[in-house]
């Protein structure tokens, strides 16, 4: 039995029965990922050709061509003569593109990136410990990601230096490091160095920007020194002369290299008068100061670091976890680029590693760039910066085979990763071990919403239409040269032969698609502006259970995330406390156009959140754990706390003494309010659902990580699942490289009902982009417009009035160029509640100041 978004008595019952019958322990079969796994079943010896491929070679347009790879190079593009007896690969309606280059990871680091005891740790190096079998190698390599430059953390101002290396997961570490790499050195600026989020009792200097540039000026002028008394010797010494040798300084000798150009440095830096100061530095001292690191405000300074011939190498799209970050634009990458800075998009990040390209496709959709040189932005373009543009970074004759085979093109976030060899050696094969690949999916049959049908009012406003385009109403089938109609916030009438009221504004929807406004659900949206400053939080509480505190009066209608997160398409999120507890407080779900919390409200107190208690997958479970028995009890409290004084409001005695939070939490604890019931792994998930329904709760499960591994036990509950995020590691080295792109896809396919959320504080706009990789690794097109869409509304229990275009519902309304779920999409327009809403924001408006600088 399977039903969706709450339990009702009657199914409570049966959910009891399965889960006791269950056992308490998670002992689920599910598919595991062993060292064994890992090994592609592709040989090669570093010979081969790739045939009928669609081939991006990152510094032309793409063609369909061969490649022959010969002793591990490109030895042939285009028509091919293939040598007998070679091995040929078919990459016929795939696409191959060169391995991304990640230009600032710290993957493969043994114990730690930073050696933060002293400002300056210029003599230790990467290259000392490289670990070959830190698995996010093999993740990486997934991903399409060939080559990466790990860097020294940004504790001090001048960190180790770096090593480059080619992926090639559990061999040897010299046979990852490529020797003919340039020497680099990491420096750092801004908050990390001077140690802003240790507070002032530290006693290593710097503590202000003011100290950092001081380090330098320093330590230059005494390597200049230093150099000087080294020439000296040398020249002494060919003199014929025997002088006694200076002090050698192991670290004096690495900043000579510097000051000699034959070590690059790589900057991490934020703020443009840091980046200015770093220029000017280098210039002062004459050292090469190849790319500024992160550089998030490189966009306002971006022609002083073309006139410095500097690169950049960026984010996409992180903003706002510190105030240093609160102007980085998504925009930043393609400014920098069209100024005449050489830029990339690096990871920093064992998640983003694994999917660069579409880090990169980023830029196509916020900027424009074209889809040639956004490609550039994680291939080619970190090549150049690394030294390495001979080697790696496009698909051209006498580089190195590093090519990746995709089942549909590189910036598309719908397409997976088939293969990935290095040097014409396959390193990554894909497995499926969800067995999606040969199975495709079908979407849910829906259930009509219960919409009211509203008609025109020719009394009321202006009726707004948009014609001509492709409509995915997302409870019902898509259609083309469609037209929808609203008027006052309502939906009238959607499809292929609308009539059209007098006096209609009409929108041309030609080559463009519409779809309800997607709806994020369990954000901070309004509580939280700069992660870092305390004093911008609103997210968590302290003092344990607070079930009567609710998020809506504490909401900033000002903050510049909702602006920031209507650009992704999203018309109404539920903000939701986020720590704390167990029992957080109560939601409420907002739309993203007001002045003020009371405008924006839509509904309040709609859910109560919990972050179940969480217990492990190996746990002895022969007793329960005492803090969910701490939560039955509390339960029981509420519980009898309302019948008391229900009983003495019907016998007219005198009520029970009030208490908030028994009062709040009480219709929750009697099923008359949903709770969402927060539960990441699979033991804890199974915990969360047993509670339920011994409690007869109405639930939601939110988080459900490991959902795959208890799929079967979550769709007999009947319980609804918030899935997220998506675009996640797994959270275990056991399981398969794919298990959080496909956890959506197996708990459909079990019979669960699907929403997926961002988890995302600083971007909540990126909801499509998980619900993308979800049908990328075998989630149905279809069930994943929902998952953004009517199945949120559904979670929420609002399904009668947002969450699809139906007739009679609010008119949400979003348009796009084109499909929702492809990164390189931009929102057109977006109505919420039937008013176009300014797509402008913080961010626009600083693309725009310095746009023409």
């Amino acid at each position: 039995m399977i039903r969706s978004w709450g339990l009702g008595a009657a199914c409570l019952t049966v959910v009891l029965i399965v889960m006791a019958a269950e056992g308490a322990q998670a002992h689920h079969d599910h598919p595991v990922e062993l060292d064994e796994h890992r090994e592609p079943s592709l040989k090669t010896g570093g010979n081969c050709a790739i045939t009928g491929a669609t081939v991006h070679s990152a510094v032309a347009p793409p063609i369909t061509a061969d490649v022959l790879v010969i002793d591990g190079r490109i030895a042939g593009v285009g028509e091919i003569e293939i040598p007998e007896g070679i091995v040929i690969l078919d990459g016929t309606g795939g696409h191959l593109v060169p391995g991304a280059v990640d230009c600032h990871s710290h993957m493969a680091i043994e114990r730690g990136i930073n050696e933060g005891s002293v400002s300056i740790s210029a003599e230790v190096s990467m290259r000392d410990v490289v670990n070959p079998e830190d698995l996010t190698i093999y993740r990486a390599l997934a991903g399409g990601t060939t080559t990466a430059r790990l860097l020294h953390g940004s504790a001090n101002a001048i960190g180790g230096q770096d090593a480059v290396i080619k992926l090639r997961w559990g061999r040897r570490a010299d046979e990852l490091l490529m020797e003919q790499a340039q020497v680099g050195i990491k420096f750092a600026l801004g908050e990390n160095p001077k140690r802003s989020r240790t507070g002032r009792n530290t006693s290593r200097f710097p503590a202000t920007r003011m100290g950092v540039e001081a380090v330098y000026a320093r330590a230059f002028e005494r390597a200049r020194e230093y150099a000087a008394e080294w020439e000296a010797f040398e020249a002494a010494t060919a003199a014929g002369e025997s002088p006694p040798p200076p002090r050698r300084d192991l670290r004096l000798d690495a900043l000579r290299g510097i000051l000699e150009r034959e070590v690059h440095v790589h900057c991490h830096c934020y703020r443009a008068d840091e980046i200015l100061m770093i220029i000017r530095t280098a210039q002062r001292f004459g050292f090469h100061l190849a790319t500024l690191q992160h550089v998030l405000e490189g966009y306002k300074v971006a022609r002083e670091m073309a006139e410095a011939g500097v690169g950049g190498s960026t984010f996409s799209d992180w903003w706002a976890y510190k105030i240093e970050a609160y102007d980085a634009i998504p925009h930043n990458a393609a400014m920098m680029d069209r100024a005449g800075v050489l830029s990339s998009v690096n990871s920093d990040s064992d998640d983003l590693v694994r999917r660069l390209f579409c880090e990169a496709a980023k830029s196509v959709s916020h900027a424009g760039l074209d889809p040639v040189r956004a490609l550039a932005l994680v291939t080619i373009n970190p090549a150049r910066q690394l030294g390495l543009e001979e080697r790696v970074g496009s698909i051209e004759v006498g580089k190195d085979a590093d090519l990746v085979l995709m089942n549909g093109p590189p910036l598309s976030s719908l397409a997976r990763v088939r293969w990935t060899m290095v040097e014409g050696e396959i390193e990554f094969e894909r497995r499926d071990a969800f067995g999606l690949d040969t199975q495709p999916l079908a979407p849910r049959a829906l259930e009509p919403s219960g919409a009211k049908p509203v008609a025109w009012d020719s009394a009321g406003g202006q009726a707004i239409a948009i014609t001509g385009a492709t409509i995915h109403p997302a409870g019902a089938p898509t259609f083309e040269g469609g037209t929808i109609l609203f008027q006052d916030g309502r939906i009238l009438a959607l499809g292929t032969d609308v009539a059209l009221p007098a006096a209609t504004r009409v929108v041309d929807g030609t080559g463009r698609h519409v779809w309800p406004g997607m709806i994020a659900l369990n954000t901070d949206v309004g509580l939280r502006e700069i992660s870092a400053i305390a004093s911008t939080m609103d997210t968590s509480e302290i003092g344990g259970n607070q079930p009567d505190l609710r998020v809506s009066a504490s909401i900033n209608a000002a903050s510049a995330h909702i602006g920031v997160t209507r650009t992704g398409g999203i018309s109404r999120c539920q903000t939701a406390p986020q720590g704390g507890g167990p029992i957080l407080g109560q939601s409420a779900v907002i739309d993203l156009d007001g002045d003020t919390w009371e405008e924006l409200l839509f509904e309040d107190r709609e859910m109560l959140h919990i972050n179940f208690p969480r217990i492990s997958n190996d746990a002895d479970l022969e007793e329960e754990h005492e803090d969910i028995t701490a939560l039955r009890e509390l339960f029981a409290r509420a519980r009898r706390h309302a019948d008391i004084a229900e009983e003495a409001a019907a016998s007219g005695a005198p009520a029970p003494p009030g208490d908030p939070r028994l009062e709040a939490l009480a219709p929750y604890a009697r099923g008359r309010g949903r709770i969402a019931l927060h539960a990441t792994n699979a033991q804890t998930i199974l915990s969360a659902l047993r509670f339920a329904s011994e409690e007869e709760l109405d639930c939601v499960l939110f988080g459900a990580r490991e959902g795959w591994k208890v799929a079967d036990a979550i769709a007999r509950s009947g319980v609804g699942v918030v899935v997220g995020p998506v675009l996640s590691i797994p959270r275990s080295r056991f399981d398969p490289y794919d298990s959080a792109y496909a956890n959506p896809a197996v708990l459909h396919r079990g019979g669960v009902e699907v929403a997926l959320m961002a988890d995302d504080p600083q971007n909540t706009r990126n909801l499509a982009h998980h619900a993308a990789m979800a049908v990328a690794f075998g989630l149905p097109r279809e069930e994943a417009l929902r998952a953004v869409t009517l199945y949120p509304a559904r979670a929420l229990g609002l399904a009668d009035r947002i969450g699809s275009l139906e007739p009679g519902k609010i008119a949400d309304v979003l348009v796009t160029d084109g499909d929702l779920l492809e990164v390189t999409t931009r929102v057109v327009y977006l109505f919420i509640d039937g008013r176009q809403v300014d797509l402008g924001n913080r961010q626009t408006r600083l693309r725009d100041r310095y746009a023409a600088r």
